[in-house]
């Protein structure tokens, strides 16, 4: 699973959660999604430590940046589908 497609899977959950439909949300596709994105901001922080390039490091601290913030996000659905 790739970032674009893990964004798209928290956008379709909030989707549903906005829909009153969180029943429908199991707790571990969630837990998947965020595992796959902290993999993934494991994999951008050693790629940040090995490079030198000022523009690669721009990009990849806001991909990062982004990672981050799904993470918040998937943590935050995780608390509200758990509560219900």
């Amino acid at each position: 699973m790739g970032l674009e497609s893990a964004i798209e899977k928290l956008d379709k959950y909030f989707t549903r959660l906005k829909k009153g439909k969180a029943q429908k949300i199991k707790p571990a596709h969630v837990e998947k999604v965020l595992r796959k994105l902290v993999a993934k901001e494991q994999i951008l922080k050693a790629e940040l430590s090995d490079t030198e390039k000022a523009d690669k490091k721009k990009r990849l601290n806001r991909k990062l940046a982004l990672v981050r913030e799904q993470q918040d996000r998937a943590r935050w659905l995780q608390k509200e589908i758990s509560g219900k």
